[in-house]
């Protein structure tokens, strides 16, 4: 069965109303330079509609995650691109048969990164020189290639990141509403720190890699930056709890598309690896065990997680019995919700029935090192933990429609360490989401770019770290001409409106009257424009 790509999933879901997550696999640019170029040309500001997407995307692979319409099944050799969930019978396995390739990890010892607790200092610990200097000089080559001379440099690629940061909690509709003089969407900041047009000369230039020197990988034009932060991350201590999701895309209604990254995350939000998902060319370890557990294993061995130290806690996608087992014999722990495919002759009760017993009831099994729990609450959830090792229950309250209280119900303790626990990566989209830069552009691979900035730079000190990058590296524009006396632009409706306006003198020294041009003394109160007193009527009536 051949693969779906974007316009024939955009064709599908032409006549419906649902909102759909569409997980978009970019084709490769290896001979962009060569064909059309619509990734780097399209610098015009997006505006999220799908009728006006690149024609690569269009041509690139897609699917529907966890979607209930019914598309053609990807071919058995390409794990994870499933595009319906559809009910199919339990399968049998035997694992013995299958050639297992783990990973096998040596710690290393890595000295402190962090010698300062100044929030710029760590913002520029995940931007470090060497990248900050390959984007320049990749920069440069782009602009010189397109026939510009770009000239960028350090102090103007800091600022432009600055620009970006403030964008995600200070938004416009537009960016160049940043340097507007209108007082309601006007940004000082931003105005004294850069001019528009340097910004958008940036923006059309800015790149991470020589587009003459392309590779079959899909996300090519921004491996570097992804390769720079996992080596940052290297040395950064992992929590103890480290949760496996993946959930990123564009948020836009009613469809949304977005490139799938997965993630190692500790609980507390914090991403410590990361690897962008294209299909086969997706680079990590091939386990022989299974998607789920391939990209758990790989991350691990890219993040060099020493074994016997730490608690996994991941999602049914991930969760296998093969995992947990090998989890085990490296000693780390490992928790997990299950699908119902993946319990290979568990004798627990069909979902179906086993949703109508009583909330709270359970069934378990203990096998070899690991205790599989089969519980009921609004839906059935399996989990199966090392971490213990006989069945034991908690307390949990739930709310009761009928009788309109809170009732406490019994709840196995392994789900209740997975539910404290897990949740890393959904906790960091939420810090993201909250403040995602706001500046938009038609580059495929721009929503990758912001991703990478705002992972790094959490809400806790985002606001610093703009204010501080814009006020230190940023150059403000001298003005050339005469300086305008008029503050801010006023409306044609402000000044039209015969409400209140009244000529005033300022007792300050002459101004250049807005009429006529000659020296004034006197100004409109409300409009704050120098005017004559004999210019005022004409200035408020034509």
């Amino acid at each position: 069965v051949p693969r779906i790509n974007i316009s024939e999933v955009l064709a599908m879901l032409q006549d419906s109303e649902t909102v759909a997550d569409i997980t978009v696999v970019p084709e490769s640019e290896m001979h962009a330079h060569d064909t059309d170029c619509d990734s780097d040309q399209s610098d015009d500001e997006a505006t999220g509609d799908h009728n006006r997407l690149p024609s690569r995307l269009l041509k690139g692979e897609g699917f529907l995650p966890n979607s209930d319409m019914q598309l053609p099944n990807p071919p058995d050799d390409d794990p994870g691109c499933s595009s319906s969930v559809s009910q199919t019978e339990t399968r049998k396995v035997t694992q013995a048969n299958k050639k297992y390739q783990i990973p096998r990890y040596v710690p290393k010892e890595h000295d402190p990164v962090f010698t300062s607790d100044d929030p710029v200092d760590i913002f520029l610990t995940f931007y470090p020189k060497s990248l900050r200097d390959a984007t320049l000089e990749m920069s440069n080559l782009y602009a010189e290639q397109k026939g510009k001379t770009l000239n960028l440099t350090e102090d103007e690629l800091l600022t432009f990141y600055g620009i970006l940061l403030i964008s995600g909690y200070n938004s416009v509709p537009r960016r160049r509403l940043l340097w507007s003089d209108d007082y309601d969407v006007s940004n000082t900041a931003v105005k004294d720190a850069m001019r528009r047009n340097r910004f958008d000369e940036i923006m059309s230039s800015v790149h991470l890699v020589d587009n003459m020197k392309m590779t079959a990988d899909p996300f090519f034009k921004v491996r570097p930056l992804f390769k720079h932060m996992d080596d940052i991350n290297k040395t950064i201590p992992i929590a103890e709890h480290v949760a496996a999701w993946c959930k990123q895309f564009i948020r836009g209604k009613p469809i949304r598309f977005g490139y799938k990254i997965w993630s190692l995350a500790s609980s507390s939000g914090f991403v410590h690896q990361m690897e962008p998902y294209v299909g086969s060319h997706t680079h990590l370890v091939e386990t022989g065990l299974g998607q789920g557990p391939s990209v758990i294993l790989g991350l691990a061995e890219k993040a060099e997680v020493p074994p016997s130290a730490f608690k996994f806690y991941h999602g049914n996608l991930f969760t296998t019995l093969s995992l947990v087992d090998e989890m085990t014999l490296r000693g780390d722990g490992s928790c997990g919700t299950m699908r119902q495919t993946q319990l290979h002759n568990v004798p627990f009760t069909a979902p179906k029935t086993f949703k109508k017993t009583p909330r709270g009831d359970a069934e378990y099994l203990v096998e070899v090192e690991k205790l599989i729990v089969r519980w009921t609450d609004n839906s059935v959830v399996t989990v199966v933990s090392n971490m213990e090792r006989e069945f034991t229950e908690t307390e949990a309250k739930r709310w009761n429609k009928q009788k309109r209280t809170m009732d406490k119900v019994r709840q196995p303790k392994c789900i209740q360490d997975y539910n404290t626990h897990m949740g890393g990566v959904d906790l960091h989209d939420q810090f993201v989401s909250r403040n995602r830069v706001n500046i938009r552009s038609k580059k495929w691979w721009w929503p990758c770019f912001n991703w990478a900035l705002n992972s790094k730079d959490l809400l806790s000190f985002q606001r610093l770290v703009a204010q501080t990058l814009l006020l230190r590296h940023g150059t403000k524009p001298s003005r050339q001409g005469r300086r305008s006396s008029m503050a801010v632009a006023i409306t044609d409706a402000t000044r039209f409106d015969s409400f209140n306006h009244w000529p005033c003198n300022t007792g300050s020294r002459y101004k250049r009257c807005k009429n006529c041009g000659g020296r004034t003394s006197f100004a409109c109160g409300k409009c704050d424009v120098p005017l004559h007193v004999e210019c005022f009527k004409k200035d408020h009536t034509e």
